[in-house]
């Protein structure tokens, strides 16, 4: 048989003190948790307040309302042929600015160039600096045609640039992303203010791609339409049957589509406005809501907090009153095991958040009496093979075959058929996800 537990404090004097003590810590406790929530709800309130009547929202929202009603017009102005996008005609930027890109040289004039915190080497060709075919990927047509694209760019914007890199594998230590952007930087693609190039890196071994974008063309081709583009079923499916030419070119049409147009860097600045112009009210809105609920249920916890105080306080004047006249430290030990701090004693409450709280303390401490009783998580109460739930209800009265019992969650018990139980996970695993692609 099981061994009857002791109540340490039935043969004690003590015990009247004790149950006091007890009290008063509770009080103690709920007040210094009262000081806090009023605390929380002056911050949450006034930081709300400052939210909705200052804060400065109302300003940086008029700012890039602003700046889109001054890019609005400017991309109107372009389109309808009185703003001029470059700065020069056609033939200055040609021959000046860009004097190698005449018609397409057919002889090669190739030279090395080391690629710096890496151990490798990129072969470019002075002749069209577009497209350093490393991995012998791409055919001559290709390549004509990249470099034909580049010279539509530079007649028709502020020195965008589209080059494709192809390589037989990735140096020691590097990964698609980070490759892509050491050449991307070192070889400067696209102009130095505007910052609108964008390389296409190509890793056949690892049978990996990337599309790196500039500063400047960022709104213009996020992330999410830069994965959609060279992650195409399309795409991906031409990699995969080894018609490298027909991959390329679909991205590089697509891309090259939208660099080319004469609002290129008027829209990828209007979508980068109205991306910090978005970013700006969702945090402002989010933010009203996060305090707004904060201070509904702060006060919410201190009123019930209050009540609970209150209440505390009635249950020790009614046992102050019925112990005042005893005499006798043995009628005075029955008076306050009988009494109801006595089970909220014995529940172990840390703090009383609510009345209901203290009323479920109490029926806890009257289940714990039984010197049989164990304390189990939730609140629950286990006598014998019974299971009380927190409330006194009995939840299971054969808790070792049950569910509630733990030891029954799972089947690690060298059972050669069973299958795991509702209360296990199924073992998979993730290394994480990913951008770029591949095929």
């Amino acid at each position: 048989m099981k061994k009857m537990k002791k109540d340490p404090y039935a043969s004690r004097e003590q015990l009247h003190q004790t149950v006091v003590g007890n009290y008063r810590k509770l009080r103690r406790r709920s007040g210094i948790f009262s000081l806090v929530l009023v605390i929380v709800l002056l911050v949450s309130g006034f930081s709300f307040l400052r939210l909705v009547t200052g804060g400065g929202y109302g300003d940086k929202k008029a700012g890039y309302d602003q700046q889109l009603t001054t890019l609005d017009q400017e991309r109107a102005a372009i389109l309808a042929g009185k703003q001029v996008t470059v700065t020069q005609s056609f033939k200055t930027t040609m021959n000046d600015n860009l004097s190698n890109l005449k018609e397409y040289p057919r002889q090669a004039n190739n030279y090395q160039v080391a690629i710096k915190g890496t151990d490798s080497h990129l072969t470019i060709n002075r002749n069209n600096v577009f497209v350093s075919d490393n991995a012998r990927m791409l055919s001559d047509k290709l390549k004509q045609k990249i470099y034909q694209l580049n010279k539509q760019l530079a007649a028709s914007t502020n020195g965008a640039q589209l080059a494709v890199v192809t390589v037989p594998e990735l140096p020691r230590g590097e990964d698609i992303e980070s490759y892509a952007n050491t050449v991307f930087n070192q070889l400067g693609i696209g102009d130095k203010q505007e910052n609108n190039g964008v390389l296409y890196l190509i890793a056949l071994d690892e049978q990996e791609f990337r599309l790196e974008v500039g500063y400047g063309l960022e709104g213009l081709i996020p992330d999410g339409k830069a994965d959609d583009i060279i992650n195409n079923d399309d795409v991906v499916d031409a990699f995969k049957d080894e018609d490298y030419d027909q991959g390329v070119n679909q991205v590089i049409d697509e891309v090259f589509a939208t660099m080319n147009t004469k609002t290129a860097l008027v829209d990828s600045q209007i979508a980068q406005v109205k991306d910090q112009r978005t970013q700006l009210m969702f945090f402002h809105w989010t933010g009203l809501v996060v305090l707004s609920l904060l201070w509904l249920v702060s006060l919410i916890s201190l009123i019930n907090l209050l009540r609970a105080r209150v209440f505390l306080k009635e249950t020790y004047k009614r046992y102050q009153q019925a112990t005042t006249t005893i005499v006798g430290d043995k009628a005075l030990n029955r008076a306050t095991q009988q009494s109801p701090l006595y089970p909220i004693f014995l529940s172990g409450l840390v703090i009383g958040l609510s009345v209901r709280g203290i009323k479920r303390a109490i029926i806890q401490g009257q289940l714990l009496r039984d010197p049989a009783a164990e304390k189990k998580l939730f609140g629950r109460i286990l006598i014998g093979d019974t299971l009380y739930s927190g409330n006194g209800d009995v939840l299971t009265t054969a808790y070792l075959a049950s569910n509630y019992n733990s030891s029954n969650w799972s089947d690690n018990n060298n059972s050669s058929g069973g299958g795991s139980s509702w209360g296990s996970f199924g073992g998979g695993s993730s290394g994480g996800g990913g951008a770029s692609g591949g095929w």
